[in-house]
């Protein structure tokens, strides 16, 4: 039977809404045909080729009617026919491009799934139609998946070509999502920020799709709404340092969907960013809290960024509401009275600290008593020694050593914690034989506690006796992965006493034991070798070991900040440095080493202001760091402040057990000229 062209263009468009490819009723194939040339009247094998390509036509819709039937049988006999029914319309009518379309998306979504035949079949597709939607954008999902985007490991031949194909589809469609939000996450996966950003803009204009599978698989787990959009530019913007376009991006998020705590979050996350003034921060973030009570991360941000304007007693207020508001001993409640004292540690009011920990003893029932049940005996341990932190840093030692035997009292002779802090109390009071004797005396009471050997060899390495505290731990290899730990450890002791040629190697042994799937341990080793190659005078092999990182997890906090800070020590590209220092901190604000990295950063600009407020900071929040105390006194000598610089100096010196590190300290107090 012959048909006429119109008769089988009208069906051929009735069988791409009957699409099995997308569930969600979207055509696949081609919306805009090739055009055509005028049908010859020349016989080819007894026919013309305008009965040909009827009889092509008639077999891209029998293929069609054989995908239909396969949703519901799902047989791997109806797929061949379909299979079969397709290759022959495209021998029948080679310029047929819907047939190679139909072939490509069949190896694409179907077992066995063969990749080649996708990209062969879908390309043949475009080169007869190069406005073949259904083509490019098979093409453009097969190069997204190869990509390594969903790994976070890129393969940027592969990334060229899906973008490549991407700006297709969103020529052909203007409008769609899934092209411009994959344009997105690649420009800003490859560094390319500003393309990035115009292509999520564009994301943000889009209709939702129906069709969202595919990218939430590729993105593991994102979703391509409207509010994912704008949630995802402001993202980006607060990346780049643009905050208040960030803030009005995410606003706008929160406004399509206020039910979403991730776009909550997000908004709370740019209000503490910065560069917003700290009383409509608050203010926007009291509304929030008003509206959702329960959103606890809210509630503790709004908190922080109050402590930020000086606000400290409105701040205690915020989180003490929030905490009446949760039911007696609720895990929430102890959640947010830690966050309470940590406030009150960071103002420096430590008995405001200690209060709220007894508070949350009191609340539990325990007093001075000896605890039997082990839960009470978990809660405990772990208040107490936030006590004997806050004393120790607050410079009460007395009180500090009260606390200890306390818990000692409390949790019985069968628990170590007791013994840990009093060890690391004695290191810090720079009491390192004590502590020694002490590691001694606990690892023998406690043999199966390990980590007593591990604090024995950091105190060994204190009293310059790094060979015996490395032979302790060389003493546990096994020759297996298990030494992975103590490699990095040994490198620890090693950087500690100075030696870092040996560090290095420690890290490497380390780093060679770390599966490659462990990105965890890949990292942990990476950070180790990279601080022991620094301090063997091999910047660039520190560089790449970091780099390393940063080429599968970009946004990684602590090699942002130790990259940073090795450039600022070394007076090199320092806003580069600055740059990254800014990231680490956005992404932990709280973290001292990361806030000591920025005001050094600052200090090296001749910014000081901003370098005190920063440093100032990190001595709050560690008050046992020699670089801190030593980056403070060198800011305060800058500034002027002799008597605060000597303090801070003495204080460094106090800490001080590199020979290296008390010969500069010395000669900073001393007077002599550094170089």
């Amino acid at each position: 039977m012959k048909f006429s062209i119109s008769r089988i263009a009208s069906a051929l468009l009735l069988a791409s809404a009957l699409n099995t490819f997308h569930q969600t009723g979207e055509s696949a194939y081609g919306q805009t045909p090739a055009t055509r040339p005028t049908p010859a009247a020349s016989q080819q094998d007894g026919k013309t080729e305008r009965e040909r390509r009827a009889e092509a036509y008639a077999k891209l819709l029998e293929g069609q009617r054989h995908l239909s039937d396969l949703r519901r049988d799902g047989s791997s006999a109806t797929l061949r026919l379909a299979k079969e029914a397709f290759q022959q319309a495209a021998a029948l009518d080679p310029k047929l491009a819907e047939a190679h379309t139909a072939l490509a998306e069949i190896a694409f979504y179907y077992p066995p799934q063969d990749f080649e035949t996708v990209a062969r079949e879908g390309t043949t597709a475009t080169r007869i139609d190069p406005n073949n939607f259904g083509a490019r954008r098979i093409l453009s999902r097969l190069y997204t998946i190869r990509s390594g985007l969903r790994e976070g490991v890129l393969n940027r031949p592969v990334v060229d070509q899906a973008i490549k194909e991407l700006k297709e589809v969103a020529r052909l469609d203007k409008n769609n999502a899934e092209a411009w939000a994959f344009l997105g996450e690649l420009y800003q996966a490859t560094g390319k920020t500003e393309e990035a950003l115009e292509a999520l803009t564009n994301w943000t204009s889009a209709p939702p799709s129906t069709d969202t599978r595919f990218f939430s698989f590729v993105t593991n787990g994102r979703e391509l709404t409207t509010d994912a959009a704008f949630a995802r530019l402001g993202e980006v913007l607060l990346k780049a340092g643009r905050n208040a376009e960030a803030l009005a991006a995410i606003r706008r998020a929160v406004a399509l969907n206020p039910e979403s705590r991730d776009n909550a979050d997000l908004l709370a996350q740019a209000l503490e960013g910065g560069g917003i003034d700290d009383s409509i921060a608050i203010a926007e973030l009291q509304r929030m809290v008003a509206a959702d009570p329960a959103n606890l991360s809210t509630v503790e941000l709004l908190a922080r960024v109050q402590v930020r304007a000086g606000r400290v007693d409105d701040a205690a207020t915020t989180l003490r509401s929030a905490i009446a508001r949760q039911p007696k001993g609720d895990r929430e409640q102890q959640m947010l009275r830690t966050s309470l004292a940590q406030l009150y540690l960071d103002a420096l009011r430590y008995a405001d600290a200690v209060a709220v920990y007894e508070e949350q003893l009191k609340e539990r029932g325990i007093a001075d008593a000896p605890l039997t049940d082990d839960d009470e005996k978990v809660v405990a341990a772990r208040i107490l020694q936030r006590m004997v932190e806050a004393y120790k840093r607050a410079g009460r030692p007395t009180e500090a050593a009260a606390t200890i035997e306390r818990m000692r009292r409390l949790l019985g002779k069968e628990d170590p914690t007791a013994d840990v802090q009093q060890v690391l109390f004695l290191r810090d009071q720079g009491k390192r034989s004590e502590a020694l004797q002490a590691a001694r005396a606990a690892r023998q009471r406690y043999p199966e506690e390990t980590g007593f050997l591990r604090l024995e060899a950091q105190t060994l390495a204190d009293l310059g006796r790094v060979d015996e505290g490395v032979a302790l731990l060389q003493g546990r290899l096994k020759g297996s992965i298990e030494d992975f730990n103590e490699y990095l450890a040994i490198s620890g002791l090693y950087l500690q006493a100075a030696r870092p040629t040996e560090a290095v190697a420690a890290a490497r042994k380390a780093l060679e034991l770390a599966p490659a799937e462990r990105t965890d341990m890949v990292e942990a080793a990476l950070i180790s070798l990279s601080s022991a190659q620094e301090r063997a005078g091999d910047p660039k092999g520190s560089e790449e070991s970091l780099r390393r990182i940063l080429a599968n997890d970009p946004d990684n906090a602590t090699a942002l900040n130790n990259l940073g800070y090795f450039l600022v020590e070394r007076n090199e590209r320092l806003t580069e440095a600055l740059e990254m220092i800014q990231r680490a901190v956005r992404a932990n604000p709280t973290n001292s080493s990361f806030l000591d990295s920025l005001g050094w950063a600052y200090f090296k600009l001749g910014r000081l202001e901003e370098a005190e407020r920063h440093l100032t900071d990190a001595a709050r929040r560690n008050g046992s760091s020699i670089a801190i105390q030593e980056h403070l006194g060198d800011l305060y000598q800058r500034r002027g402040k002799t008597e605060m610089a000597r303090t801070a100096w003495q204080r460094a010196l106090s800490l001080a057990v590199e020979t290296q590190d008390t010969a500069r300290i010395k000669a900073k107090l001393s007077g002599q000229p550094q170089k």
